[in-house]
Parts: structure tokens; sequence; C-alpha cells
């Protein structure tokens, strides 16, 4: 459980995103709970700044998915893989 005031919708997963201005990705998860998903916005952070030199002026969070969209995600990290 997290500590995010939010209503969570039933049968959504949740993903660490990241933003740069009008481009948005999806970095790691999915994850069962919005607070797995906060839990990894720090490593998603490393992972991104290992791979992109420009990735400390991004903007990092989470985001949930709908079971009709989740499988049409993929992240670009390895949630299962430390990093």
């Amino acid at each position: 459980m997290c500590d995010c005031t939010e209503p969570h919708p039933p049968g959504h997963v949740f993903f660490v995103s990241v933003h740069d201005g009008r481009r948005t990705g999806f970095l790691l998860g999915p994850y069962d709970t919005h607070g797995e998903a906060i839990a990894n916005v720090e490593r998603s952070k490393r992972l991104a700044q290992g791979a992109d030199p420009k990735a400390d002026t991004y903007t990092y969070g989470t985001c949930s998915l709908g079971p009709e969209y989740a499988n049409k995600v993929k992240p670009v990290f390895d949630s299962t893989k430390e990093g």
C-alpha cells in the first residue's frame, strides 16, 4: 500500500514513467501496486542516467494502465533485474 491519496482503479497495474517535454515513456513495470512503482522511481532514475547522459533533466513518476492497455506496453528496463 502506498501513502498517496489517489484512488487506485481496480485491475490496473503500475509503471515508473519518464517525461521529457512532450515525450513520455515507461521505464519499469508492470507492478501490482502503486507502492511498488513508487519504490522503484529512484532505481529507474539510476538506470536511465546510466543509459542516457541527458536523463538527469527528465521528470520521473508513476502511472497506471488498465488491463486492456497494460499488455501493449514494453518498459525500457527489465523490472526483474537489479540495477
